[in-house]
């Protein structure tokens, strides 16, 4: 598959929406930050190509709170700190490894706008941007807010922030619409993306490989879970003789198919005892908004529907909308047995990972319980040691830059 795959502006709503997930107070926060700071660049005078990446960047600065502890505010140059390892070596977002740099560096007192670079510039506009988005309230008119939120601002101006960017803001803060749609439909700031950037498939590869580390890096425990599960799955459909497009497309459904547990508290996810009932229902609903936040992207209608439905259950028991063998892709069926062979090889808060017997065993015992494909399992324990090496060798890579970005972020 050459060319185009799905759009830019597509694939940044989308993660906008998962990242929102790990925090509902502000309801959508990084789409607000990025419309104010779009609009910050339109009153400096960047061109098009700047007020783009400065969308990217805004929507990406807080990836790094996956990293850290929950519930806790934490600077921007921290927050750059923490994302620095998780954008990594990601070319599509390059650009946003230079902001971080930027903003974790920050700068000494309140240098004036000529002498920073773009990167810093765009920073110090984003650490304002998300400041105004948390302070704004959804049950007040935008305008009966905007004299508070400017004179707070004002009061940080050559202290937390530069007085050249505050003074951008109060000069933005004059046009009352900018007020309306940061408060009701801020989403707009995708528009701005132009519909000619496109992703290729092997660009949405990498950028699904980037947002897998978002959805992992919150537990040690699942530190390499979605790269694990890619892998595994993507040989598994080699075997199969799906095709060479179809493999990327499975690469890319095994990144993302834990999307929606970004809605997850992560005191659920590292529970070490059984989960109660109300504690369960929590976590069935990932699927569901892991559905939610992929069935719009275009090129994704297989991916997504292989990565909402890896829950699901031949027997008709699975969740969230239990459907029976016949109506489950073999997509999905092939991440279901990943899904479960990744796992029980993983070490979890209630319990050590499983030797050879023991995965096999409960693949097995879902195979008995009319939970799996019985030939998707056989033929994963035909190729065991080919496709537990492969995923061993894609884990223990992933794991290191895990735990890179848990040093760099403590340090």
């Amino acid at each position: 598959m050459e060319g185009k795959f799905t759009s830019k502006r597509a694939i940044a709503g989308s993660l906008a929406n998962a990242l929102n997930l790990l925090d509902e107070k502000t309801p959508m926060h990084h789409q607000r930050t990025a419309y104010l700071a779009y609009h910050m660049a339109l009153e400096l005078g960047y061109e098009e190509a700047d007020r783009v990446e400065i969308i990217w960047d805004a929507l990406m600065y807080d990836v790094g709170t996956v990293i850290l502890t929950e519930g806790k505010e934490f600077t921007f140059s921290e927050l750059s700190a923490a994302g620095l390892n998780i954008v990594g070596d990601v070319n599509q977002l390059h650009f946003v490894r230079k902001m971080f740099l930027a903003g974790q560096a920050g700068s000494a007192g309140d240098p004036a706008y000529e002498v920073l670079s773009k990167e810093a510039r765009f920073a110090e506009i984003i650490d304002l941007s998300r400041r105004v988005s948390g302070m704004l309230k959804q049950d007040d008119a935008a305008l009966n807010q905007v004299e508070d939120i400017c004179e707070n601002i004002s009061n940080l101006a050559g202290k937390e922030l530069h007085s050249w960017a505050v003074e951008c803001f109060l000069r933005v803060a004059k046009t009352e619409y900018i007020w309306m749609d940061l408060l009701h439909q801020p989403e707009i700031v995708l528009t701005y993306i132009p519909d000619g950037l496109d992703l290729s498939i092997d660009d949405t590869i990498e950028l699904a490989r980037f947002m897998s580390r978002v959805i992992d890096f919150r537990s040690a425990y699942t530190a390499a879970h979605s790269v694990g599960v890619a892998v595994s799955a993507v040989r598994l459909a080699e075997i199969m003789g799906m095709s060479e497009d179809e493999c990327k497309m499975m690469l890319i459904a095994g990144y993302v198919h834990d999307i929606g547990k970004l809605k997850v508290p992560k005191s659920i996810l590292e529970k070490g005892e059984k989960l109660t009932d109300e504690e369960f229902n929590i976590v069935k609903e990932y699927a569901y908004y892991t559905n939610l936040i992929l069935k719009d992207i275009p090129g994704f209608e297989q991916i997504g529907r292989w990565a909402a439905l890896h829950h699901e259950k031949l027997n008709g028991y699975g969740y969230p909308f239990g459907l029976r063998a016949g109506d489950i892709p073999m997509g999905a069926q092939i991440l279901a047995v990943a899904d479960i062979f990744s796992a029980v090889a993983e070490v979890r808060a209630y319990r050590q990972s499983m030797e050879k017997e023991g995965v096999m065993k409960t693949l097995a015992d879902n195979i008995e319980k009319g939970a799996v494909s019985g030939y998707i399992v056989e033929l994963m324990l035909q190729n065991f040691d080919d496709i537990f090496g492969k995923r061993d060798e894609e884990v223990r890579r992933e794991s290191a830059r895990y735990y890179a970005s848990m040093v760099d972020a403590e340090a």
